[in-house]
């Protein structure tokens, strides 16, 4: 029988000093960090819709580089051109439209309710649900929620202007940024850093190309459908379509309320063909358009979306719910890639 044992360690009183000091210092760089996200969560938010915004100028950046065979900075700057123009373009002929039949449909949204309401009037129930939604309106007193959205307004403005000139300067030299960043880390752990920030890039990349895709796709269709339904306003309310898809799930059912609202006042049979419409729309984009392109990406559980959407919607409200579902994407690809050691390209 063999008496020989493995030696243990000895902690000396300087070594449990170490540890009660690293232990000190983790603590406190923690409660430091949680503090910094608790107060700060805006600029932090801010900074990733700023880093979606210079993936896609940098995704763009690099398809016009192939294509033309241009320099790194002119294949930018003929990018950046391009939508600076189509934006003008797009405020000069398209806003004024826009403004006008935006206030048409909110002049016609309350003669549907009140059309609804006398409908459910003749129902047998229809006068306590009616009863019902009165009644919780009065407890919600908008009046209050709609000045503090206004007082608001400043900060999406300027919320929007720094995620314009961040994401655009980031873009124009990305390799800049991602060299200083690496910096801060050690040496040896700059190559795996490198690598696990080029898989949440390539998820990101995909992410806003399966977006950008099914929006256009929607957008066009739903116009086009709209058109020949002989809907009134069907040009703004595709755009609106198209705008909402950018958020998952909740986005799609926020455009189609308007719509199916505005195509009553053309009458019930109107109405229906509307909802259909959008079913079969929405349908083709959940499971034909965004799978095709998803699949290159980390495409997400419908329940995590929701839950993301719902929690970011706590914690941060509309901000929040844009960027929720990208985040999450990038919180996942960072499980798969340092956890589960896998990559996005390998699970294609």
């Amino acid at each position: 029988m063999d008496d020989s044992r493995v030696a243990t360690p000895h902690l000396t009183i300087r070594d449990i000093k170490r540890l009660i000091v690293f232990a000190v210092l983790l603590l406190i760089a923690i409660a430091i960090g949680f503090l910094t996200v608790w107060y700060a969560w805006r600029v932090f938010f801010l900074a990733f819709a700023a880093l979606l915004l210079a993936i896609m100028l940098d995704s763009f950046t690099t398809w016009t580089q192939s294509k033309l065979h241009l320099p790194r900075k002119p294949a930018y700057f003929l990018v950046a051109g391009t939508i600076v123009m189509l934006a003008v373009l797009i405020g000069w002929f398209l806003v004024p439209q826009l403004l006008r039949q935006a206030a048409e449909i909110a002049s016609l949204i309350p003669k549907s309710l009140e059309q609804i309401r006398q409908i459910l009037e003749k129902q047998t129930w229809g006068p306590y649900l009616v009863r019902f939604v009165q009644r919780e309106s009065v407890r919600f007193n908008a009046e209050p929620k709609l000045t503090t959205a206004a007082s608001n307004m400043a900060d999406a403005v300027a919320g929007a202007i720094l995620v314009l000139v961040v994401g655009s300067y980031a873009a124009l030299n990305p390799q800049t940024y991602i060299a200083g960043l690496l910096r801060i880390l050690p040496e040896k752990r700059r190559e795996r850093a490198r690598h696990v920030g080029a898989q949440v890039l390539y998820t990101l990349r995909w992410w806003l190309l399966g977006q950008l895709v099914p929006m256009a796709f929607l957008g066009v269709l739903t116009m086009l459908g709209l058109w020949l339904l002989h809907v009134p306003l069907a040009f703004t309310l595709g755009l609106l379509t198209a705008v909402m898809i950018f958020i998952p799930y909740l986005g799609a059912l926020a455009s189609e309320i308007p719509a199916v609202l505005v195509a009553l006042q053309q009458g019930p049979r109107t109405m229906l063909y509307v909802v259909l419409l959008y079913l079969c729309v929405h349908g083709l984009e959940a499971y034909l358009i965004t799978p095709l392109i998803q699949k290159k990406a980390t495409r997400l559980p419908p329940i995590i979306t929701v839950l993301a959407e719902f929690l970011m919607w706590i914690v941060a409200g509309p901000l929040g719910v844009i960027i929720a579902t990208p985040l999450a994407a990038a919180v996942l690809t960072l499980i798969r890639t340092l956890y589960l050691h896998e990559s996005p390209e390998k699970r294609r």
